[in-house]
């Protein structure tokens, strides 16, 4: 009665719990209600709900039906729970503090990073170099090569290269946005409800959820550009508002309005119509934009009212399924983007620049398939002393057995083996996805 009850109760929304839908939400875990049994257990199940929607409380009606010693116990436990649910607050309270105050020692790193990238610091730089080689050095032969040329300003083209090292981020810029990221000169992100220099805006946007940030949970992405020819913007903006940060529950992620320069948006292609002349030849008709693939589609995601309004119109009438999942697809995709930038490459942003950090995932990965392979050649080694030694654990005739069981366990060693290479497989994807880690738990 508890078990029935209990899938009811959790099934229900609001309406309809009377004896027709509990019979059929009945029959759907396999229960017979024609069968006189069954039919008592309806009834039962039916007097228990009318208690529940009688008292408001499932729980207070499953404390009621317990013993007077379990309840006793129960009570007890809930006691510990308590302490425990109080404990958890404090870990998560001194959790937040602890990322906070490193936030903001990595701060003065990052601001410095921007200077020398954008050639702020060329001068100290130069400088500290030449105090630094030993009396007698000749200039380097690479320092040769480029005699006679101006000194480039700070490191040309940093970010979009640190961009382009992350496959997950490299396979979604197009050569045209390559153009366009050249004019990026840093990449940011803050905390949301802890921020207190966001930069000024300058992208003719409301300003009405900045208090409602200060409660938020979740994180802010800024990019930064120098004066371009392709857009208006000093800087666009990514921010993922999320339900529980500590579980990694997305609740929506929000975009800017890119300021694109006439005929100069790379998110879409301009297609134009040709129209035959009465006299014969072709002229120019209307031309239409059609959405395009780009980088620059990330500062317009995609919205998550739509899945949840396409599931609601699920149960009325059909819809295409295709296309929910595809929404799903691309919020899981964009939420995936926003972590690699906000716990890979911001924090790395050099080694990704020089590869460094494709050649440590590369290293891991291989660690991870040696490990596999010793662990399925351990798992095959096991797998055929067992079928050798299976038939004098049974006894009997040992000859006949071994001759008769040999097809029977060499189908257990292959079935083994082709379960430790599914997992094998999985364990691939796994480090596959590993590459592209969920946010860390702040």
């Amino acid at each position: 009665i508890s078990y029935v009850t209990g899938a009811v109760t959790r099934a229900h929304t609001g309406d309809g719990m009377d004896e027709k839908a509990i019979t059929k939400r009945m029959a759907e875990m396999g229960f017979d209600t024609s069968d006189p049994e069954k039919s008592a257990l309806l009834q039962a199940t039916m007097a228990k709900l009318d208690k529940i929607l009688a008292s408001k409380s499932p729980s207070a009606v499953i404390m009621e039906d317990l013993h007077p010693r379990v309840r006793e116990r129960v009570v007890h436990l809930q006691a510990l729970q308590e302490h425990y649910n109080t404990l958890e607050d404090q870990y998560i309270e001194e959790q937040r503090a602890l990322v906070l105050k490193y936030e903001n020692l990595y701060k003065p790193l990052y601001e410095e990073r921007a200077k020398v990238v954008s050639g702020g610091l060329d001068k100290v730089i130069e400088k500290q170099a030449a105090e630094s080689r030993k009396e007698g050095d000749s200039v380097a032969e690479d320092d040769e090569a480029y005699e006679g040329e101006a000194d480039p300003e700070g490191i040309p083209e940093f970010w979009s290269c640190t961009m382009r090292s992350h496959d997950v981020i490299g396979e979604t810029i197009t050569e045209k946005d390559e153009d366009v990221l050249k004019y990026l000169t840093d990449i940011k992100y803050e905390l949301l409800g802890e921020a207190d220099d966001k930069p000024d805006q300058t992208n003719d946007e409301d300003d009405e959820e900045d208090e409602d940030d200060e409660e938020s949970e979740g994180y802010r992405l800024y990019f930064y550009f120098r004066e371009n020819p392709y857009f208006e913007n000093d800087f666009l903006v990514k921010t993922y508002h999320m339900v529980d940060e500590e579980d990694g529950i997305l609740e929506k992620a929000e975009g800017c309005t890119i300021l694109w320069r006439p005929g100069k948006n790379v998110t879409v292609k301009v297609l134009r119509k040709k129209s035959k002349k009465k006299g014969g030849g072709n002229k120019s008709g209307a031309t239409k934009t059609e959405k395009c693939d780009s980088f620059f589609n990330f500062f317009d995601p995609p919205d998550p009212s739509e899945i949840l309004a396409a599931a609601e119109e699920e149960e009325d009438e059909d819809i295409d399924e295709e296309e929910v999942e595809r929404l799903q697809e691309l919020l899981q995709e964009d939420y995936e983007i926003g972590c690699i930038f906000k716990d890979k490459i911001i924090p790395h942003a050099v080694s990704w620049f020089t590869g460094e950090a494709l050649e440590e995932d590369e290293e891991d990965e291989e660690e991870e398939e040696e490990d596999e392979d010793e662990s399925n050649d351990e798992e095959g080694s096991e797998s055929e002393e067992d079928a050798a030694q299976e038939p004098q654990r049974r006894g009997g005739n040992k000859k006949k057995g071994n001759k008769k069981k040999s097809g029977a366990e060499e189908a257990m060693i292959n079935a083994r083996r082709a379960q430790s290479n599914a997992q094998a497989n999985t364990s691939e994807s796994s480090s596959a996805d590993a590459q592209q880690p969920e946010c860390k738990q702040q």
